[in-house]
């Protein structure tokens, strides 16, 4: 009875799975139509667009492409100004591919460079690209050039001789510690995060705060792992990016 009942169950079975498949792809379609393409994940990444639902997941998809389709996708950015770096090995640390960029969506950087994985670099560029639209949002002013600390340091992740590697040893992590603007502001992490700096009016004191907290929340929507002041101590002077394997968002 039991063997009988087998072929009943298998074209039942196969066709609930023919339906699934045929109502998932009247949704795909009706999505590709009336959904922007940024916010579906079978689009590709469009360098230039708004973050979209789906943008963040785009990058951790080119991550796990070959080196080339990375590297293609920067050469689609309409304001990139980079050279593909040497390789570099140093130990357990470096790197067979990464880019160095000198400008990104018309953003230049003090230090003047800065050297990334490609994903890394992807995600930067759209980043910055948002961040010039908060600021001028929200303080007034375009954003153009963006204060850091650097992306690639031999290191390990609590800087003793143990314990798990730092995506900074790879160039896979990038430190910002400010945002300067078309009228002269320098927006600083360690300044302006807290609304302590009394030098300045409450209005802009707040306005300076949102900002921030505005750079990072649209930063955890493109990187994997976003690290604030609202982390630790260690981090009171500035926020640290990622594209490593953990996901964090502080």
């Amino acid at each position: 009875m039991h063997r009988q009942r087998l072929p009943h169950i298998f074209r039942r079975r196969r066709g609930k799975f023919l339906l699934t498949s045929l109502v998932l792809l009247l949704l795909g379609l009706v999505a590709d139509r009336f959904v922007a393409p940024r916010h579906l994940p079978w689009r590709p990444l469009d360098m230039d667009a708004p973050i979209g639902l789906a943008t963040g997941t785009k990058i951790t998809l080119i991550a796990f492409a070959p080196s080339k389709v990375c590297l293609n996708k920067l050469a689609e950015a309409n304001h990139l100004s980079h050279t593909q770096a040497a390789p570099k090995h140093q130990g357990h640390c470096g790197w067979s591919v990464a880019t160095t960029m000198t400008e990104a969506n018309r953003v230049s950087f003090r230090p003047h460079t800065v050297t990334q994985q490609c994903p890394l670099m992807i995600a930067s560029y759209i980043w910055l690209g948002d961040v010039d639209k908060q600021a001028r949002t929200l303080l007034g002013s375009p954003l153009v050039k963006v204060h850091h600390a650097g992306t690639y340091s031999c290191r390990r992740q609590r800087g003793n001789g143990s314990g798990a590697w730092s995506e900074h040893a790879f160039a896979n992590a990038w430190d910002i510690t400010g945002f300067e603007l078309k009228d002269g502001r320098v927006i600083s992490v360690l300044k302006d995060w807290n609304n302590t700096n009394t030098k300045l009016s409450g209005k802009e004191r707040r306005a300076r705060a949102r900002f921030l907290r505005k750079a990072r929340d649209r930063a955890c929507r493109l990187f994997r792992v976003v690290l604030s002041p609202d982390y630790n101590a260690a981090h009171r002077d500035h926020f640290h990016l990622d594209n490593g394997p953990a996901l964090s968002c502080r």
